[in-house]
């Protein structure tokens, strides 16, 4: 009944995706880039001087993209795919479907349990991912709550 209920939501709320500026605001004015700055995630760019962060709901037309500078500030944000060759070295992909975003972004379920359960796909420098994953998971809430608006 709960997975029908978070589908149903997030079947109404897909017309009003909060969109990609919001979800950079909403990280920017978070913890996060203080904690990613400290942990020396953000300046893992691969000499580009960003971090590239690609979101897709696999059921929907619907991705974004965020560039992350070495302040662990999302400096671009947009609503597609803008970068067609990330460096999966440093740079990150992470898909789900409408339903699981949905429940990632009530922070009930983490992502280790999204993945671990098929619903969350991501590519990326894992084991960076991994030492990052209160950051990681604040992320991933932020992404769940904006995409289901």
């Amino acid at each position: 009944m709960r997975k029908i209920l978070i589908t149903i939501a997030s079947i109404i709320s897909l017309a009003a995706f909060a969109g990609a500026q919001q979800m950079a605001d909403e990280f920017n004015n978070s913890s996060t880039p203080s904690e990613l700055v400290a942990s020396g995630w953000a300046t893992n760019d691969g000499g580009k001087g960003y971090k590239v962060l690609q979101v897709v709901v696999k059921d929907a037309n619907v991705a974004a993209e965020m560039h992350i500078d070495n302040n662990g500030k999302a400096v671009a944000a947009f609503d597609s795919i803008k970068t067609s060759n990330p460096n999966f070295d440093v740079d990150y992909l992470m898909s789900a479907d409408m339903e699981d975003w949905a429940d990632m972004g009530t922070g009930k379920s983490g992502p280790m349990y999204h993945m671990t359960f098929g619903g969350l796909s991501f590519k990326g420098p894992m084991g960076e991912a991994m030492g990052n994953m209160g950051p990681f998971s604040s992320f991933l809430i932020n992404i769940g709550k904006n995409i289901q608006q």
